[in-house]
């Protein structure tokens, strides 16, 4: 499943390559077998896996594989073609030995399935707005470092949710 978002302005061309490489990029996922998300800025997308962002990065059409989240040694590189060609046992090695970057969630402790997933706001009479964090099943938010997600936690007093 992909989830991104364009972060800035770029031409209609540019805009359908990265689309394009995107699409090749989930499809390389779905094609090895394993159920991953791809989030964030849609130049630079993470890849999730579980409780985990995999230590792997997209540049142009290719998928560059590292030993570590942050600035890791590469070790394997697949080409995004509309026809996928790639050994997967070099990648299956590499999902097990390499450093995956901890990811982390906020539920509800009452509804384990709802997570927090966006935030709405609501309209002061004075014309100021006031957000409000949103729960879902699907889509939640995800914080690199537990650190910011005990920040949401307090500043939006959400007593009634924790961390995973």
């Amino acid at each position: 499943m992909e989830r991104t978002i364009m972060k800035r302005q770029m031409d209609k061309d540019l805009k359908q390559t990265i689309q394009k490489r995107n699409f090749r990029l989930a499809k390389f996922w779905e094609k090895l077998g394993l159920d991953v998300e791809i989030i964030g800025d849609m130049e630079t997308p993470a890849v999730i896996k579980d409780d985990y962002c995999l230590a792997c990065y997209v540049h142009n059409f290719n998928l560059i594989f590292t030993d570590h989240y942050d600035q890791g040694k590469e070790l394997y590189r697949v080409k995004l073609q509309k026809i996928q060609e790639f050994e997967a046992e070099p990648i299956i090695e590499w999902l097990k030995t390499a450093t995956h970057r901890r990811i982390y969630k906020i539920k509800m402790k009452e509804e384990p399935k709802l997570f927090l997933v966006g935030y709405n706001f609501k309209t002061k009479e004075n014309g100021e707005q006031d957000k409000y964090p949103v729960f879902g099943k699907y889509g939640a938010k995800v914080y690199f470092t537990e650190d910011y997600a005990t920040e949401i936690l307090g500043f939006y007093d959400l007593q009634y949710c924790e961390i995973i």
